[in-house]
């Protein structure tokens, strides 16, 4: 009954209003069958006051770490890729701010990896989102060396399965490589 009332409303402001009315904002957190296997936070990701709703303080105690409510779709997008597609730059701004919150772990930058050229051309913050942990990694594997005579910080790009990093030592540092 609430998805075909959705799916009727006429306006953004009707939409926003039928977020608030719910009780319980669980009903757009679940994932469901009937939407090939997505919740309808991610139906919803095109209208920046519901997700600004749905993503609020008063909802905090709804998000946990162990139940992401942003990842792939089965299609393989997410709803940041819909809001995008939408030009909904508040949505996207609210949607990375709650990831950084709550999925900030390296695992969830597939999230990033076909988009970062269209958030960076439509304006999105990406501040926070770049310096968090969703793009730094600490790698620490005991073939590596632990200690370096160069003091300074590198970072560096490494675009090629976290599972084949431990034997890539030489082909991502290969100044510190040589001089070792």
């Amino acid at each position: 009954m609430i998805i075909q009332s959705l799916y009727q409303s006429k306006t953004s402001f009707g939409l926003s209003e039928l977020v608030k009315e719910q009780p319980t904002p669980n009903i757009f957190f679940d994932v469901f069958l009937e939407l090939h296997m997505s919740s309808l936070l991610n139906h919803l990701a095109c209208d920046s006051k519901s997700v600004k709703e749905l993503l609020s303080k008063k909802n905090k105690k709804h998000f946990t770490h162990e139940f992401p409510l942003f990842y792939k779709q089965r299609d393989g997008y997410s709803a940041i890729d819909q809001a995008l597609d939408a030009n909904q730059i508040r949505s996207v701004n609210t949607m990375i701010k709650h990831i950084l919150t709550y999925q900030n772990d390296y695992v969830y930058s597939n999230l990033f990896r076909h988009n970062f050229v269209d958030l960076l051309n439509k304006g999105v913050k990406l501040k926070s989102l770049v310096a968090s942990k969703i793009f730094n990694h600490t790698f620490d594997f005991d073939a590596w060396p632990a200690t370096s005579t160069d003091d300074r910080k590198l970072l560096v790009l490494y675009n090629s399965s976290v599972f084949d990093l431990r034997h890539k030592y030489p082909d991502v540092f290969p100044e510190l490589h040589k001089a070792e």
